[in-house]
């Protein structure tokens, strides 16, 4: 590892969308929270930090929506802001670089709408990891910049990571496996925000596990290895039997109105169609690109929501 003073110009870099194709929510143990392991996928969206040094020490943060239009600042969730300081923190920290030759102007270009569970407060952190690491050339491993990520959050080593993935979150610790794919899928994004938090969205799964009688296994995390060996190469009939989430009973009790989107989905002729993680928005997986751009028109028009083409997996995090 190494570090030199900033050069005097304008760095960007892009991290991309996180999707979870499964979500399975385990037994919480001792009235801890409930662990859970996804199988996720870094998908073609991705949120773009453009950084910029100054003479000073300050840090400003600003962000621009896909059109380019200015964000208000009460437009923007805390934790997305946190989020970004914390990757500046984070990585000056690791560099021992002085707070007063180490400030900048980052603009996020923010096309990974906030609060749809697709992994964007995680992008954005990524990508001023990278991008600062570009502007301070600092030489510093793939394996280091993990363990910086790691000190802001699980989102951003995922998106840092991208390809395929396992992570697995406890009320102890948080870790990311990387997972072989040689092939791409082609699928449907519906963002879609919800003000529901994820632990109510647990309690709710708890209760109807707890009128079910042949819920046993629960406390044994595991996915079925047909679907990462579907995933693998891109089998994605295989793939749509296999995936499942198992936040979403309990979001669909909450939205009923969700019901209509995935039979819609499945209408307009996706092979899947389910919600993402803890999240409102909605995956439909199609059989290539092209199909999934049919599907996202059809959608749109039937059910008047915006439904976005898109395929994974793609690299993570990198200078532009």
């Amino acid at each position: 590892m190494s570090a030199h003073p900033a050069t005097y110009q304008t760095v960007s870099a892009q991290a991309p969308a996180m999707i979870a194709l499964t979500s399975n929510i385990g037994q919480p143990l001792d009235h801890q929270r409930a662990p859970v392991l996804q199988l996720k996928m870094a998908i073609s969206r991705y949120d773009i930090a453009v950084i910029e040094p100054r003479d000073d020490k300050e840090i400003f943060v600003s962000y621009e929506d896909a059109t380019q239009t200015p964000i208000e600042y009460q437009d923007i969730p805390e934790d997305d802001l946190v989020a970004v300081f914390r990757a500046v923190d984070a990585l000056r920290d690791y560099l021992a670089r002085p707070k007063v030759t180490s400030g900048v102007d980052i603009t996020i270009q923010k096309n990974i709408p906030f609060d749809t569970h697709l992994g964007g407060r995680g992008a954005s952190a990524a990508a001023v990891i990278v991008a600062l690491t570009q502007l301070w050339n600092a030489n510093i491993a793939r394996e280091d910049l993990t363990r910086i990520a790691h000190r802001v959050e699980l989102g951003a080593v995922e998106s840092l990571t991208g390809g395929v993935l396992l992570s697995r979150e406890s009320a102890t610790e948080a870790t990311v496996t990387q997972v072989l794919s040689h092939r791409e899928l082609a699928l449907v994004i519906v963002p879609a925000a919800a003000d529901i938090p994820t632990e109510e969205l647990v309690t709710i799964l708890q209760t109807m596990r707890d009128e079910q009688s042949h819920d046993a296994g629960r406390d044994r995390l595991e996915f079925d290895p047909a679907l990462l060996e579907a995933l693998a190469h891109g089998r994605a009939a295989e793939v749509a039997l296999l995936m499942h989430n198992d936040f979403q009973p309990a979001l669909v009790t909450l939205l009923p109105e969700h019901n209509d989107w995935l039979t819609a989905g499945m209408t307009e002729g996706a092979l899947a169609a389910q919600t993402i993680g803890p999240g409102a928005s909605l995956l439909l997986l199609a059989r290539d690109f092209e199909d999934a751009t049919k599907i996202a028109e059809r959608f749109e028009e039937r059910m008047e929501i915006a439904a976005i083409a898109e395929y994974g997996p793609v690299a993570g995090a990198q200078v532009l």
